[in-house]
């Protein structure tokens, strides 16, 4: 059973968590709809993006407005650079059962971590994990990777939360009687300085609810020697993805096969020779 937090209160939850709403969407053909039993009986629908059993796998926490049927156009701009995309909606998401709060976002992120590896692996993926954390998502990411650091590849966040009263207050909580430290909150600096996997921060540069300065900071906490930065010219909290376009996707997909060894000069050199006229003779 989990204990209540100091945030789960309702007039808070219901900012935080905005489910989509009477939004009624299909399997695309080439993706796979999975339920996932959690501890306490609550299922999480999941959506399995498949490219190649040998492909990276992203494992994906969305933002707190979306789910997983609202996702497919932006996996299949991940498919199309070669990896696969596991999402699960929330608690309350999609079709997802139970209810959101805060008190069980860690322990069901941490439990999803645990049940997709073991999904994948019987599904035969053999490619390396990626994490990734949108918004909402940005600290599930940073939870399950701090806790599974030899499991995860790499790491990748984009519009993701800093302090915890500066984020509800920029989302029109009332915070003036919420006596809450940051260790019962997100507590997202702590946990990225001690993450040591390659790790790619994106962030919009008129993001008004997690300010610039925000980024910057969770960029200087980072504990990975290999860590970028990339900020979305023009982009918002939650248009990084649409304002950056073919070269957002194709940026993660460079780091997903660096970080892997694939994208080395000389095998790109050694593709660029082989599609040379008279180099397969």
């Amino acid at each position: 059973m989990q204990i209540p937090s100091k945030i789960d209160r309702p007039d808070i939850l219901s900012l935080l968590f905005q489910p989509p709403v009477d939004y009624v969407g299909t399997c695309p053909a080439l993706a796979e709809d999975v339920s996932l039993n959690i501890a306490d009986g609550v299922s999480l629908s999941c959506r399995f993006y498949f490219v190649a059993l040998d492909a990276p796998t992203l494992l994906y926490y969305h933002g707190g407005c979306d789910s997983s049927d609202t996702f497919d156009a932006e996996a299949e701009a991940f498919n199309y650079c070669g990896i696969n995309v596991f999402l699960a909606s929330y608690r309350g998401f999609g079709k997802s059962t139970g209810s959101p709060a805060f008190s069980s976002l860690f322990a069901d992120a941490r439990l999803l971590f645990s049940l997709a590896a073991a999904w994948l692996a019987g599904k035969g993926c053999s490619g390396p994990l990626f994490v990734m954390g949108r918004s909402l998502g940005s600290v599930c990411a940073l939870d399950v990777v701090s806790a599974n650091p030899e499991l995860v590849k790499g790491m990748i966040i984009e519009s993701g939360y800093c302090k915890t009263i500066a984020l509800l207050q920029a989302i029109g909580a009332d915070t003036a009687t919420l006596a809450i430290s940051e260790d019962e909150g997100f507590n997202t600096l702590h946990k990225i300085a001690e993450i040591k996997v390659p790790t790619m921060i994106f962030h919009g540069s008129r993001d008004i609810l997690v300010p610039v300065g925000q980024a910057e900071k969770l960029q200087a906490a980072s504990g990975a020697r290999n860590k970028q930065f990339l900020l979305i010219p023009g982009a918002t909290h939650h248009t990084v993805s649409k304002t950056g376009g073919t070269l957002y996707y194709k940026t993660i997909q460079g780091f997903i096969e660096t970080t892997c060894g694939i994208n080395t000069w000389r095998q790109r050199r050694k593709k660029f020779k082989a599609g040379q006229p008279g180099e397969n003779a």
